[in-house]
C-alpha cells in the first residue's frame, strides 16, 4: 500500500464474523478510515448472520429508508404486524416479546 510523505501503511483490521456485530464493528471503523477485513465461515449470500435470519431480530419502524421508499410506517401498523405474525400461543413465556 503506498502511503504518502514515508508514513507507515495502517494494519487492517481483521473481524472473524460477518453477522451483526461483526458488520457493526466494520460499519465504525470504516467512519474511523481503518482498513479492516472480515473473515466468516459462510459465503456473501448470509451477510448479517443470524440476525438476518432471526424474527425480530432487526425491528425498524418509520426509518428514513422507509420513508425514502414512500413506506407509510407508525408503532401502531408495527404493533399489529408483530402481534399478527408472532403467533403468540404461551401466556407465560410469551410475556415479554407480546
Amino acid at each position: 500500500m503506498a502511503v504518502p510523505n514515508g508514513q507507515q501503511a495502517q494494519k487492517p483490521v481483521i473481524i472473524v464474523g460477518a453477522g451483526l456485530a461483526g458488520l457493526v464493528a466494520g460499519f465504525e471503523l470504516s467512519q474511523r478510515k481503518v482498513p479492516t477485513l472480515f473473515l466468516d465461515q459462510e459465503n456473501a449470500n448470509n451477510l448479517g448472520g443470524q440476525a438476518f435470519w432471526s424474527l425480530g431480530g432487526l425491528f425498524v419502524v418509520d426509518s428514513s429508508e422507509q420513508r425514502r421508499m414512500g413506506i407509510k410506517d407508525s408503532r401502531e401498523q408495527a404493533m399489529r404486524d408483530w402481534h399478527g405474525s408472532a403467533r403468540f400461543d404461551r401466556e407465560a413465556d410469551d410475556f415479554w416479546p407480546r
